[in-house]
């Protein structure tokens, strides 16, 4: 797959490039009953798949989340499109999450609506191969706890400018000279957006980001800013990431930890 080609040429993927990190991701095969543990545990994860996609300003994507608990306490793997397609809305609308669900032994299956990613350069690391659900595939790509306040229902609007964490290995670049759209939350964090989504607002477009306060209800001490970056910026994830979505849906990840190579909001 190395140099393949995707959408006609706009957007490059090739394999390689993830800083290694052995075990941190593993997936739980609900369809097929067996438990694949995280490091330290009894079975070993399958070896993970650094996959860079070039060009993916604005890549359409969407995820599949299956889910094991109850509300307020969900476990959830997630699926992601990328690099494998762009999610054509004519195949992942009809998607019936109820029918998933029972397909593959989970509690509860929920569609993320459709996104476009907002780096420049995307790498993440894929564990086992691509799935198929009702003919679109998916990659594993990350595991997380559920926020107690999601509901299917609401998505993640449910739970706007709430902090939460998941567990992935990636790297996102964002190249000197783009824009990046940035959260900052009362603790002075730092939130560069990592996807829009029209999925609230249906008229939202890429060229609205740079304006996106006038659209936001920000909570008190939040505030939102557009800045073209003076040198390339890159968020390094090698386990967990914190994010919070903004109350139309689209998802930031935060400085914390050292993850960001500097803090763009300054």
């Amino acid at each position: 797959m190395s140099g393949m080609n995707l959408l006609g040429g706009k957007h490059r993927l090739r394999r390689g490039g993830l800083l290694p990190v052995a075990g941190i991701l593993a997936a739980v095969t609900l369809s097929g009953g067996g438990a694949l543990a995280l490091a330290g545990g009894a079975a070993q994860a399958p070896a993970e798949r650094p996959t860079v996609l070039e060009k993916a300003r604005y890549f359409g994507q969407c995820e599949i989340f299956l889910l094991k608990g109850k509300p307020g306490s969900y476990e959830a793997l997630v699926y992601n499109t990328t690099p494998l397609n762009d999610c054509p809305p004519a195949k992942f609308d009809p998607i019936d999450p109820k029918a998933l669900a029972q397909k593959t032994g989970s509690d509860l299956a929920w569609k993320n609506p459709r996104r476009f990613w907002t780096m420049d350069r995307l790498t993440i690391a894929l564990v086992g191969e691509p799935r198929e659900f009702d003919g679109l595939l998916f990659n594993f790509v990350a595991r997380m706890t559920m926020p107690p306040k999601f509901t299917p229902g609401e998505g993640q609007a449910g739970f706007a400018y709430q902090p939460t964490q998941i567990r992935r290995n990636s790297k996102y670049e964002f190249l000197k000279g783009q824009p990046v759209f940035l959260l900052k939350s009362p603790d002075a964090k730092t939130w560069v957006m990592q996807t829009y989504t029209t999925h609230t607002d249906h008229a939202l477009t890429a060229a609205d980001l740079p304006i996106l306060a006038q659209r936001l209800k920000l909570p008190t001490g939040w505030q939102f800013k557009a800045v073209t970056l003076d040198k390339d910026l890159a968020i390094t994830t090698t386990g967990l990431a914190h994010i919070v979505p903004d109350n139309l849906e689209n998802m930031y990840q935060g400085c914390f930890d050292s993850v960001c190579s500097f803090d763009p909001w300054k």
